[in-house]
């Protein structure tokens, strides 16, 4: 009888926090093995369990926003649940003073409106593709 009652409770407090959005925004420096051309990766990844997210901005917030606008990285990207994405931004462009903190200042803007904040990628492999698809050689 009381479970008959706290049931659906339960069943929708699990259903609410089942659905949430749940994104991983990491970067971390590396480089492009042609090339050599050195930069922070921007990491974006869909860890909802049944929501489609939209990116439409992502950048560097340095007192002004370095955009990661590439054609190969075209914007507004949507990401299926499990799906990850990557873009970059060279470190050249970044002022010397922010390179060692770049890794928190990277920002990821949603269709939603809400603005994601970065963390360091501590755990990197030595090497590997870059999630979102080819690359140009241009």
């Amino acid at each position: 009888m009381i479970l008959d009652i706290v049931r659906p409770i339960l069943e929708r407090v699990f259903g609410a926090f089942s659905d949430r959005r749940k994104v991983r925004f990491t970067v971390h420096r590396g480089f492009f093995i042609s090339g050599g051309k050195e930069c922070f990766f921007l990491n974006l990844s869909n860890l909802s369990r049944n929501r489609e997210i939209e990116i439409t901005h992502v950048y560097l917030e340095c007192g002004e926003q370095i955009q990661a606008l590439h054609r190969d990285r075209l914007l507004p990207k949507r990401l299926r649940p499990d799906e990850s994405w990557e873009t970059w931004v060279e470190v050249e462009r970044v002022p010397s003073s922010l390179q060692g903190t770049a890794y928190t200042l990277g920002r990821a803007r949603l269709s939603s409106g809400k603005i994601l904040k970065s963390v360091e990628n501590k755990n990197v492999p030595s090497a590997g593709t870059i999630p979102g698809g080819p690359i140009s050689s241009n």
